[in-house]
């Protein structure tokens, strides 16, 4: 062997060995939290060089720009990337994981569930679905936060999208869902599929949860827990479809039924954590919820909550529920000058491109009033354009064809919600600030979020809560 053919060898053999060696801390720190993931993958340089991880060329883009580039201008060179075609196992082939003219087709089918006019007549459910969480809590009560916003949500969300009164379910769905969820991590992990067959209890946990929420679904298909109110409208798009398989049903009711609420639920935990963290914030918002109607409108909640929907932004921001995604390269692209390969899997980051120094003032500071439009002599009003960011460096709902077909939903959801448990009750978390607990699917707290709930009495409201003694504070 001549000295330049062992030169390669040595080196064939440093690069494998730093390639195991990162491979090993990036699985690692992907069980212990997103952010410990996502710090050891920038630290590996796959920002610049694609990373060798298991079979995968991985290439971290962070750049606004180039981000939105891929999402948009690339859109149909690009497929899904191993993130959510593992997350078939768990969810099926709905709109989150589907592809191609199956996704473009059931997506079309489902779009009218999501119409404005729609999005209209749902915050009466969402009003609800607030109150009957309120009317359980008491003065000085102490409540389990995620629990609460995910059984609240699921509320609000099975009313709108099924005419359904899903409250009696709710204890099952959402402990089914925690352990779903948490086998992402191990569908993800190197023979993720096998090991979610296995008899190991892990993978037990997950099928047990899988099944008990195939059955939920099922019942919600089959009518068992129909509400009083007229049917949601997705249940009748899907019966209008005759093409579509039983399978195909439970999958996108599925999807809908968990991405329709989980989201938001996390949303609403981690604002009310930071609302409880920042006092002069909580007492702006509370003037805009004094200052407004029982009654919200039914269109521009925006206009008539500017502070809310501005505190739900920043919250978007620092703690995307979903905090990263991929998109797999299926022919050569140009991102910033460089050409990525084929089969190449791209990683987005929310929870990066959210707090990147390059688009954002103070990007660790919790400040809603970088949403904030403000003009002398005239009321605050919320501008999405307002912190000066670039396309591409805030992205909560995704971008370009594949972007969440839900997001007014869930900015619909969540703006009544907080605006109406707000209006009497104040949350302190015993914990704040949050951490963000094992990576999952979405961005969790870690753990249960135990807090006091503390009646308050609104200037707009002449009636006590029903659980509070009239004049209690």
């Amino acid at each position: 062997m001549d000295d330049a053919t062992s030169d390669a060898a040595i080196s064939l053999v440093a690069r494998s060995t730093r390639s195991l060696s990162v491979n090993v801390a990036l699985m690692r720190a992907f069980r212990r939290s997103p952010m410990d993931f996502l710090d050891v993958l920038v630290a590996s340089g796959a920002r610049t060089v694609p990373l060798r991880m298991g079979p995968e060329r991985v290439l971290l883009v962070d750049d606004a720009t180039q981000v939105w580039e891929l999402l948009t201008t690339h859109a149909r060179r690009t497929g899904k990337g191993r993130g959510l075609v593992r997350a078939r196992l768990l969810l099926g082939e709905g709109l989150l994981t589907s592809e191609g003219d199956k996704h473009l087709g059931h997506r079309r089918a489902l779009q009218p569930a999501f119409h404005s006019q729609r999005i209209a007549d749902y915050l009466a459910h969402f009003v609800h679905a607030a109150r009957r969480t309120a009317d359980r809590w008491s003065d000085g009560g102490e409540i389990d936060l995620v629990a609460e916003m995910s059984a609240m949500t699921l509320d609000g969300a099975g009313a709108a999208l099924f005419g359904s009164d899903l409250r009696e379910p709710a204890p099952q769905i959402t402990g089914a869902l925690t352990n779903l969820l948490a086998g992402f991590r191990l569908a993800m992990a190197p023979g993720g599929p096998t090991l979610l067959r296995s008899p190991l209890p892990v993978g037990n946990r997950v099928r047990t949860a899988k099944a008990e929420l195939e059955n939920v679904v099922d019942d919600l298909i089959r009518g068992r827990w129909a509400g009083d109110s007229p049917p949601g409208p997705v249940l009748d798009l899907l019966a209008s479809r005759p093409d579509l398989t039983e399978r195909e049903v439970r999958d996108e009711v599925m999807t809908l039924l968990l991405a329709g609420h989980e989201t938001t639920a996390m949303a609403l935990t981690w604002a009310l954590a930071a609302i409880d963290q920042a006092p002069a914030v909580r007492a702006d918002l509370e003037a805009e919820w004094d200052a407004k109607p029982a009654a919200l409108p039914a269109r521009g909640l925006a206009e008539a909550l500017p502070l809310t929907t501005a505190v739900l932004a920043e919250t978007l921001r620092l703690w995307p529920p979903s905090w990263m995604f991929s998109r797999r390269i299926l022919e050569p692209v140009v991102l910033g000058g460089r050409t990525v390969q084929a089969g190449t899997m791209c990683l987005v980051s929310q929870a990066l491109l959210h707090r990147d120094p390059r688009w954002w003032a103070e990007p660790e500071r919790f400040r809603p009033d970088r949403w904030l439009r403000r003009v002398p002599g005239k009321a605050d009003r919320f501008d999405p354009k307002s912190p000066g960011q670039p396309r591409g460096a805030y992205l909560p709902f995704g971008a370009g064809p594949r972007m969440c077909i839900g997001e007014q939903f869930a900015w619909s959801e969540a703006t009544t919600m907080l605006a109406e448990l707000g209006r009497t009750w104040r949350i302190h978390v015993h914990d704040a600030p949050l951490a963000a607990g094992r990576s999952s699917m979405t961005l969790r707290p870690n753990g249960p979020v135990q807090a006091t709930t503390s009646q308050r009495t609104s200037r707009s409201s002449s009636q006590p809560h029903p659980n509070s003694p009239a004049g209690s504070t």
